[in-house]
């Protein structure tokens, strides 16, 4: 994505900082943290697909000098490694989980707040809890659903999209580090709706890993539902459930929900003082127009098939 490849400086100063933090951890410390790193890659952040998590900052950034938004995007890093680990130990023991991450996850977010500690007023201390308890909130509460046979709402999914609010912390450091508080009241939404877009997407892009996994996404959900209603099946088996989302249309008004939510991004960072978002949105949009192409093909040939 050009708007990403725009911002290839910065992300190679950000990986250099990461490299020397890791570096100077004690030995098995280092080992751990290498070894995570490692897993995600040195593109992980621009990825054609990737949430523009560090992004956002950069796009915002308000004059700040050079050293003041590399400690911001630095510290936002190390925080969102801190959360991959835990979520990956929480969500997917058998998988991606690795408890002894754990330890340099430890590592990870004491020298992240550090970092914010240099750049943080007490409005950024007092946003930037609140945002905090919010991601845990909502993660433990999308946790209790998934691990239920509960009908899964909406509303809740729409809900627990809030367990992004992580990404409000870097955009309040950069407004506490300029002085510069305009538009903080719609930070809040710009995560909010960028998470749904990016949830949507996620869950129709992993439907067969999660639903390999046993997965109870809403998208997952919904399908069980309506093979249950076709078939009569009370408890409808993965075919039936992988038959039912090929054929039908929940893919598709998934995907034309990640695209409406993505559109309500838009004012939001606008409001903040971001120009570069507009490109994203218009280069993002286009990728999910053409995902949203491909399901309609996927349903059209299943339905010729039968």
């Amino acid at each position: 994505m050009r708007v990403y490849d725009d911002n290839a400086p910065v992300i190679d100063r950000l990986r250099v900082r990461l490299a020397r933090r890791v570096a100077g951890y004690p030995p098995a410390l280092r080992e751990l943290a290498a070894a995570f790193l490692e897993r995600a890659g040195p593109s992980y952040f621009s990825l054609p697909d990737a949430a523009p998590l560090v992004h956002l900052p950069i796009w915002m950034h308000r004059g700040l000098e050079p050293d003041a938004l590399d400690d911001i995007l630095e510290a936002t890093a190390l925080a969102y490694a801190y959360v991959r680990i835990q979520d990956n130990v929480l969500d997917e023991p058998d998988a991606r989980g690795h408890p002894p991450f754990l330890l340099a996850a430890n590592a990870f977010l004491w020298d992240a707040l550090e970092l914010y500690r240099g750049h943080g007023d007490a409005r950024f201390w007092t946003l930037s809890r609140s945002a905090w308890l919010t991601f845990s909130e909502e993660t433990e509460a999308e946790r209790r659903q998934l691990a239920s046979d509960k009908e899964y709402a909406h509303a809740a999914f729409v809900r627990h999209a809030r367990k992004c609010a992580l990404a409000e912390v870097p955009l309040y450091a950069v407004m506490s580090a300029s002085g510069d508080w305009r538009g903080a009241e719609s930070v809040p939404q710009l995560i909010h709706a960028l998470s749904r877009s990016y949830g949507c997407f996620n869950d129709v892009m992993g439907y067969e890993r999660d639903l390999a996994a046993g997965g109870r996404t809403w998208l997952l959900s919904q399908a069980r539902a309506l093979a249950s209603a076709r078939t009569g099946a009370a408890a409808p088996d993965d075919a039936k459930i992988r038959s039912t989302l090929v054929t039908s249309e929940l893919m598709e008004a998934l995907v034309q929900e990640s695209i409406t939510t993505l559109g309500l991004a838009r004012p939001a960072a606008l409001a903040i003082g971001m120009p570069p978002f507009e490109a994203f949105a218009t280069a993002r949009t286009t990728r999910l127009e053409e995902m949203a192409a491909k399901v309609i093909v996927l349903r059209l040939m299943a339905a010729l098939a039968t």
